[in-house]
Parts: C-alpha cells; structure tokens; sequence
C-alpha cells in the first residue's frame, strides 16, 4: 500500500468501556505520536461544561497513521489484537478511511467540549473557549494524548476526591500522572508544592507540558519513575493507576504518606475494590470515603 507524503489514514473502533484502555493501547502504539481520541456516547447537555453520559454504550476510538508500504501489516496487527480483546470484552470492527493531513490534524478536536468535573473544576481544551464562572478552577488540556482527559471515569473520580480534600498548603503526589491534569489540579487547589511522577516517559512530556500550559511550572515538578522517585512525605496522595499496582505499592504509599494524610486510589473495578481496601488496611491506611462512577470505584483512606 503506497500513499502520498500527505495521505493518512483515520483507525476508529468501538469498544465497551472496560475494554477502553487496552484498546487505547493498542492503538496509540501505531497512532501518530500516540494520539488517541477517546469519545465518550453524551445523551444530552445540563449546561455549559456539563455533559451526561451513556454508560450502557460504547465508547469510540480513534488514532491516525500514515498509509505508506508498511501500513497494510500494521492494520494486520492491530486487527488481530482486536480480536484476542474481543474475546474478553465487546470490541466492534476496525474502521478505516482515507484523509488528508491537513484535514484530520484539526478534526479530532471535534471530539471535545469543555467539561465540568465536580462542583468547581472545569476541563478546557486549549482551542476552545469558556468564561469561568467566579469559583471554577479552569485546567486548560491539550489532550491530543490518551492520559486522563477528564472524560474517563477514573480521572473524574480523582478530580472529585481533589477537590474535596485538598487544603491550602499541602503537598502532594500525583503517581502516575498521565496528562498531568490531576497535578495541575493539585496546584490550584492551593497545594504548595506537587510533584508528579510517572514511568512512561511519553507521559512525562505531556505532563510536562501541560504543567508549563496552565503556569504552574513553580509548583509542580514532573519525574519519570514511580513511588521511588516520589522521595519524602505528602499530606495528599493521588494514584490513579490499577488496582494490582496499588495492591503491590500499598506499604510505600502508606509509608510515603503524612500522618493524618489522605491517599486517594483510582483505577479500582468494582469486582476488585473489596480486595485492594484489604490491602491498604493491612497497610495501616484507614477507609475515608468512597467514590463510584460506572463500574469505578476510587478509595479515600487516611494514616493515623
């Protein structure tokens, strides 16, 4: 398959929510520079930022690759990667067409819309606009990569527990920061220094560089690696990962974790969330608060 310098191909596959994240995967590892597109079903709109989502549907993927002589076996592997997820969850056909670059490069942002996660915390991509309201805290988001845009369960989960629990002055973790939105987050919710970690170094450079987007590059500072390149103590941990690597991390995050501090831990399916509280008592962190959305459930405990 021979396609011209400009000639792309456009990847979309529906997929049940449980499924989102491998195929994401999946995708963003031949997509353009990882970019992903998650598309969540809205049934209607409350008010401005303010969406409702089907969670009966599924979502939609989407990803862009060039078309050139190695295009066709891409397609092959991807497609069979498909299938074998199809057999645990429902993954629909893969669907392609032809586009131009200079067309699908500004068409996946028509997949976004300001969102308002919360009482206060508002969700903007950077080619959009919005007049905040007095109390809105406004996390301008590129989110061209597939790290927590604000629209998957989880992240809003966290994003609520944040909002609850953060104090003026705090410092915070933020373990496995993806985008970095929930960093960012932390900062403007009056943490005095934040720092951020994550062991995907594409990750990194999106956090990075959203960190640097909403000015709060003094506050927040990004590492690649995982709890051991935390270092120190936080009032505020927020590990939105999965539930086996909180389970495997929950001495170092209790450790890791003031007195009198909060762990917020995301990431967490229901059929799982009996297990990991199990855990992170036998960790000696204390169950707070609980949140769910869907099938998501994220646990607030706190060390005593």
């Amino acid at each position: 398959m021979t396609g011209s310098q400009d000639t792309w191909l456009e990847l979309r596959v529906e997929a049940d929510r449980e499924a989102a994240e491998p195929v994401g995967e999946l995708l963003a590892r031949f997509g353009y520079q990882h970019a992903l597109v998650i598309q969540e079903p809205i049934l209607d709109e409350l008010s401005w930022g303010t969406y409702v989502v089907d969670p009966d549907r599924p979502v939609t993927l989407t990803t862009y690759v060039r078309e050139t002589d190695e295009t066709t076996g891409a397609l092959d592997r991807i497609r069979e990667g498909l299938w074998h997820l199809g057999r645990i969850r429902y993954v629909g056909e893969l669907q392609t067409r032809r586009v131009r670059e200079e067309d699908w490069l500004n068409a996946w942002k028509a997949h976004y819309r300001v969102i308002r996660v919360g009482r206060r915390v508002v969700i903007k991509p950077t080619w959009l606009d919005y007049e905040p309201e007095r109390e809105d805290v406004v996390i301008d988001l590129d989110p061209g990569m597939a790290f927590g845009t604000g629209l998957h369960p989880t992240t809003r989960l966290c994003l609520r527990a944040i909002e609850e629990f953060s104090r003026p002055g705090m410092r915070a973790l933020d373990l496995g920061t993806g985008s970095g939105v929930l960093a960012v987050a932390l900062a403007k919710m009056g943490a005095y220094r934040v720092v951020a970690t994550d062991i995907d170094p594409v990750a990194v450079d999106a956090a990075r560089a959203a960190v640097e987007r909403n000015s709060a590059s003094a506050l927040v500072e990004v590492r690649e690696g995982s709890i051991e390149a935390a270092e120190g103590t936080y009032d505020l941990i927020v590990a939105n990962i999965i539930a086996s690597v909180i389970i495997e991390l929950a001495p170092s995050l209790a450790a890791a974790l003031e007195s009198g501090g909060h762990l917020v831990a995301s990431g967490i399916l229901e059929e799982r969330y009996e297990e990991v509280a199990l855990w992170l008592a036998a960790a000696g962190l204390h169950a707070r608060d609980l949140l769910r959305e869907d099938d998501w459930i994220a646990i607030v405990v706190s060390k005593e």
